[in-house]
């Protein structure tokens, strides 16, 4: 017989959530008699940095993930944890400490694979995480596991917070990643999904999911304002589209000179010492666009390059936290206006 409340937890992208994860779950629910289990899902930021190398990137929204997760909730122990959602960073400890806040007397089990055996002796040794939480630790390995569990001198002390269980047969064939690869090939993955998540997945088409360029870096440097390239703008002739953009706070044509000569580098901190005229900061949108305007019309070869990005979102992304004209990588936040711009030049230049 049981003693106390028992809670499994199970933490993930969820993108989207598959059949296996119904099954982990069940089975760790049966399995430890427990009282609920929670899947909690991770946060839209840190799932877009995690798979922004992806093409395309393939990400559901936050609240797309939790619907597709409260379709498989048929059992009535199953709910969905949305602790992480809005946050930005993987937060598997904070999360748990506030479910264990919020359920002082149960015991919390968290589910993972047996291939995660280096992550949970990291937080063993950094976060003491066996001290105060159980593992539900699915294996295919059967016995086996136990003894390579016996090998690990950092959890060998905590062997009994560690449940192990043979993995649900057939679940080791299911992923996220290849239901995905999938749907963009035109292949269904219907046997791989809950009938509810099918019933939302199966809209989705490659069309739904553009590739995306992130930074403005290697062989897209040329989307950079920093790249070296002539034009002429407002009768004066720039190296780089930054000495056009930060000369375009000055009003008289002298004052703009002096940055026709300018690196991108030089610009951008003569620009920070400029004060801008009267309603500059409303007019600044239009300004870059001409400014991008006469780069890319003056450049053919960087016109060129640049209706080759076909359909790609061009996202200025950088790590410098800047939210305006780009986005900020870590956060995911950011208006991105010169990626946009960008856009809208590449597509009016190939509708002509």
């Amino acid at each position: 017989m049981k003693e106390g409340k028992r809670i499994v937890v199970m933490g993930g992208s969820f993108n989207p959530p598959t059949l296996a994860h119904y099954k982990l779950m069940k089975v760790a629910i049966e399995e430890l008699e427990a009282d609920i289990g929670f899947f909690v899902p991770v946060s839209d930021a840190y799932l877009k940095r995690k798979l922004r190398h992806s093409h395309p990137p393939v990400v559901l929204s936050p609240e797309l993930r939790v619907q597709m997760l409260q379709s498989m909730c048929i059992d009535s122990r199953m709910r969905v944890c949305e602790k992480e959602i809005g946050t930005i960073e993987p937060r598997t400890v904070p999360t748990l400490m506030a479910l264990q806040e919020e359920y002082p007397e149960a015991e919390l089990y968290f589910v993972m694979g047996a291939d995660k055996l280096k992550l949970l002796t990291h937080l063993t040794e950094k976060r003491d995480f066996l001290k105060s939480f159980r593992v539900v630790l699915f294996s295919r390995e059967g016995g086996a596991i136990n003894d390579t569990l016996k090998g690990e001198g950092l959890l060998t002390p905590y062997l009994d917070h560690i449940v192990t269980l043979p993995q649900p047969e057939g679940t080791e064939t299911i992923s996220s990643s290849l239901i995905r690869s999938r749907m963009l090939s035109g292949e269904s993955c219907q046997d791989m999904l809950w009938p509810g998540v099918w019933e939302l997945f199966k809209e989705f088409t490659p069309d739904d999911f553009p590739d995306a360029i992130n930074q403005f870096k290697g062989e897209y440097d040329f989307l950079s304002n920093r790249f070296g390239c002539r034009f002429v703008w407002k009768g004066l002739q720039y190296g780089n589209a930054e000495a056009a953009f930060q000369s375009s706070k000055c009003m008289d044509a002298s004052e703009r000179k002096v940055y026709a000569g300018c690196s991108a580098d030089k610009a951008a901190l003569k620009g920070r010492e400029q004060a801008p005229f009267p309603g500059w900061e409303d007019a600044r949108l239009d300004i870059m666009g001409s400014i991008l305007r006469a780069k890319f019309e003056q450049n053919p070869s960087l016109m060129k390059k640049l209706t080759d990005t076909g359909t790609c979102i061009l996202i200025n992304g950088n790590n410098k936290q800047e939210t305006y004209w780009g986005v900020d990588l870590y956060s995911w936040q950011g208006e991105n206006h010169l990626g946009r711009i960008i856009m809208d030049i590449r597509d009016k230049e190939i509708q002509r």
